[in-house]
């Protein structure tokens, strides 16, 4: 019985944005036991064997996109948590805060992904009048 890999899902991830620097797999793998945890709570029960790195099933491509999209949304808020750390100055004489601008489009993304994730929720779960 074939089965869908964590690799499977973090290419779905790491295909829904570009950066500069390589993410650790420890993380991505932090991110999609919360991703999983998360889509088992509000949809449906998927087990990931952590030592195999894999899922018990083979799970739809769109399954796999929501888990990969709840992924981003972990990543935009250590994103947007490192944006918000930079440092700005400000005294009576002058403002420097080259950030601003980068805050905003952060939150903006952040916002946007976790809207996202919610829909996709959303289109899976049974609806009221069934």
């Amino acid at each position: 019985m074939a089965v869908t890999t964590a690799k499977e899902v973090f290419d779905s991830f790491e295909a829904s944005f570009q950066d500069k620097s390589q993410i650790p797999t420890s993380l991505e793998l932090l991110w999609l036991k919360k991703a999983v945890a998360q889509y088992s709570t509000e949809i449906a029960e998927v087990s990931l064997d952590d030592q195999a790195v894999d899922f018990t099933e083979q799970l739809d491509q769109y399954v796999i996109d929501t888990l990969a999209q709840m992924m981003k949304v972990y990543y935009m808020e250590r994103e947007v948590s490192k944006v918000n750390k930079r440092v700005s100055i400000v005294s009576k004489d002058i403002s420097i805060d080259g950030n601003n601008g980068s805050k905003t489009a952060a939150k903006n993304e952040l916002d946007y992904n976790d809207m996202k994730s919610i829909v996709m929720v959303s289109n899976q779960k049974t609806p009221a009048y069934n």
